[in-house]
């Protein structure tokens, strides 16, 4: 396979689209393998959220990760500057496939990836039947592939569709080694190593982040009943939250938020004993490394984003009301996260533990 970024110009390419979040990369990783798995020889290009690039480059299976500013999506203006720059530069590859392996959901979304498709050189076009975006596809799933299954099989099926082989392994994600030695003094085993608990309170979205402060009940009633240390997780612009689980803890707590690249939260996740997380991009790590997970689910349902893991992995914590699933940005009152327990949650984190 060539090195990431020097391709054979001559030989069959694919471009694979997954424009979203670092937790959608890491759902889409057994549909990239697969068609891997379909078409072995070819280069495969990877166009993904500039926020995900850093997951997407330790993809072995993918030969070229394009960046894309997904959060200029929300500007017209710089949306059109960037997207130009990133169609000239995809115009120089004459691909034999191009495939969206992500939903469509909306009709703002739909013209913006109808725009790339319709611009960029593919023999064979497929993706979602959604809003539209069909009438510019040559093989395309149904509405409905999202509706009433996990992601990771939707996505799946999208991969079928464009040639892609199937395996028997799940999900994955991989970090530059160098970090694991970085990090070791966390995961030293001199003598009784305590458990190490990680709180992952920060989302990509506000509404289904819960309360800090029940975190901290948690965090405290997890140290007061076993031999562990709480690491508080968290990206760039979360510091605060992990602040707030400080500020109202009786115990100590190690705190790593707005420290950690990608690199180093997919190793130190894949060492410890349990996550504690909302719905969100460091749970999908955690079930790609088979590391116990308690995950908090407010408006999303699991149907469609639980972790893609062993059943006896994880457990999932959400207040089933007929407002779910919610697709507002901003609830004035999120009662599906409102609802939840302290206790409910601690209840979960032992049965993880107890055997642990």
């Amino acid at each position: 396979m060539p090195k990431k970024g020097c391709l054979n110009k001559g030989k069959t390419s694919i471009l694979i689209v997954i424009i979203a979040g670092i937790g959608d990369l890491i759902l889409a990783s057994k549909s990239i393998r697969a068609i891997r798995n379909g078409f072995p020889d070819a280069d495969i290009h990877l166009l993904t959220n500039k926020d995900a690039v850093e997951i997407g480059n330790n993809y072995k299976y993918v030969d070229k990760v394009w960046s894309f500013h997904i959060r200029e999506l929300r500007h017209p203006i710089f949306f059109v500057l960037d997207i130009l720059k990133l169609i000239r530069n995809l115009r120089k590859f004459d691909f034999i496939l191009a495939i969206n392996l992500y939903r469509v959901c909306s009709w703002i979304g739909s013209m913006k990836m109808a725009l790339l498709f319709s611009l960029i050189k593919a023999q064979i076009k497929v993706g979602h039947d959604n809003f539209g975006f069909g009438v510019l596809l040559d093989k395309k799933v149904p509405k409905g592939t999202f509706q009433d299954q996990h992601f990771v099989d939707a996505m799946m099926d999208i991969a079928l569709l464009g040639g892609g082989k199937p395996d028997p392994e799940g999900i994955e994600v991989f970090w530059d080694q160098k970090v694991a030695k970085k990090w070791a003094h966390l995961f030293s085993d001199h003598g009784n190593t305590p458990l190490k608990i990680a709180i992952n309170p920060g989302a990509n979205e506000r509404h289904k982040r819960w309360d800090p402060k029940k975190y901290a009940l948690v965090a405290d009633q997890l140290l007061e009943t076993y031999e562990a240390e709480i690491i508080l997780l968290g990206g760039p612009g979360e510091e605060n939250i992990a602040r707030q689980i400080q500020d109202n803890m009786r115990n100590h707590s190690l705190s790593l938020a707005g420290k950690l690249s990608l690199n180093d939260l997919a190793c130190i996740i894949s060492r410890l004993n349990l996550l504690l997380t909302n719905d969100s991009g460091p749970m999908h790590i955690a079930a790609a490394v088979r590391t116990p997970i308690v995950a908090i689910f407010g408006p999303e349902t699991p149907i469609h984003t639980r972790p893609y893991t062993s059943d006896d992995l994880f457990r999932i914590v959400q207040k089933g009301l007929d407002c779910r699933p919610c697709i507002k940005n901003n609830c004035e009152r999120p009662v599906c996260l409102d609802l939840i327990q302290p206790d409910e949650v601690i209840k979960g984190c032992h049965d993880l533990l107890k055997n642990r």
